[in-house]
């Protein structure tokens, strides 16, 4: 197999594996959305077709540390690297953001498409058939040889890896499963006022019912009642901005990829299940 050329195939899911909790930014994607849909039945699209940009918060922290020095690293030990997503997350919002600003913030380029909730199981585990077959498919015109079963077969069991941070997520085949850590670091923002300041969006399109009604039964997003005494909220800014500060500090310490490109120095260039076993054992979490 050595003068075959054959891909080394890196799948990830995304949240709390590679990035940490986003919370805060689905609540920022489903507010633009909303403007974006309330503008469209009033003939304003021109002030509201924005597109969430959330790269600082994925520099400052929300993406995983040294996640980019391990693709590097990969790209390096095991050559042919192709990189997938497979996240949980639905397929509107993985490809109409979630995706293209990790990209952006990483510097990163996943290989399409990218993998969601509709590819799994109906209890939301995930299947490695499932997107195996697809990946397959589309990397057949870059590696002609996987045309055959025989070379097929040794791509799945000696040259695939699955990265979750939900243990045993794999319903099919949990053994080709590398097991990391929850990253949980996020970090809340004034959600509104970035709608103003990053995208513009003007005083008069928040003046609407269904945002009102959004904003009033979203609790991470700032809201000041008119029929409140103002001024006790101007003296007050824990209350002017009602969320609760939930930032996870681990940002400076999570030295999961830097811990696992250690480990992978260490073996051949193998991702078969003994391989794997033995990644997870370095990394055994309760």
């Amino acid at each position: 197999m050595k003068n075959i050329k054959l891909p080394n195939i890196f799948i990830f899911d995304i949240d709390n594996c590679i990035i940490g909790n986003i919370k805060y930014q689905i609540i920022e994607y489903e507010f633009l959305e909303l403007i974006k849909t309330n503008c469209e039945s009033k003939d304003i699209n021109k002030e509201c077709l924005k597109k969430i940009n959330f790269v600082k918060n994925l520099k400052q922290g929300l993406l995983r540390p040294y996640f980019k020095e391990f693709i590097k690293f990969i790209k390096k030990k095991y050559k042919n690297v192709e990189i997938y997503v497979y996240t949980n997350s639905t397929y509107t919002w993985t490809h109409n953001g979630l995706v293209s600003n990790i990209e952006k913030a990483s510097n990163i380029k996943f290989n399409k498409p990218y993998f969601t909730r509709e590819n799994s199981n109906m209890d939301m585990s995930k299947s490695l058939l499932n997107v195996y077959k697809i990946i397959i498919n589309k990397l057949k015109y870059k590696y002609p040889k996987l045309n055959e079963k025989k070379n097929i077969l040794e791509v799945f069991n000696n040259r695939l890896i699955f990265i979750d941070n939900i243990r045993d997520n794999l319903a099919d085949y949990p053994n080709k499963q590398l097991t990391c850590p929850d990253y949980n670091y996020t970090k809340p923002y004034n959600i509104i006022s970035k709608l103003k300041r990053k995208y513009n969006i003007k005083n008069k399109i928040l003046k609407d019912l269904k945002i009102e009604n959004f904003i009033r039964n979203t609790i991470e997003i700032p809201y000041i009642d008119k029929k409140i005494n103002n001024k006790k909220y101007k003296k007050d800014k824990k209350i002017e901005w009602n969320y609760i500060k939930m930032v996870d500090t681990n940002v400076k310490k999570d030295t999961f990829f830097l811990k696992l490109i250690k480990i992978m120095k260490k073996k051949d260039n193998k991702l078969n299940i003994e391989n794997i076993k033995d990644f997870n054992t370095k990394f055994l979490f309760n």
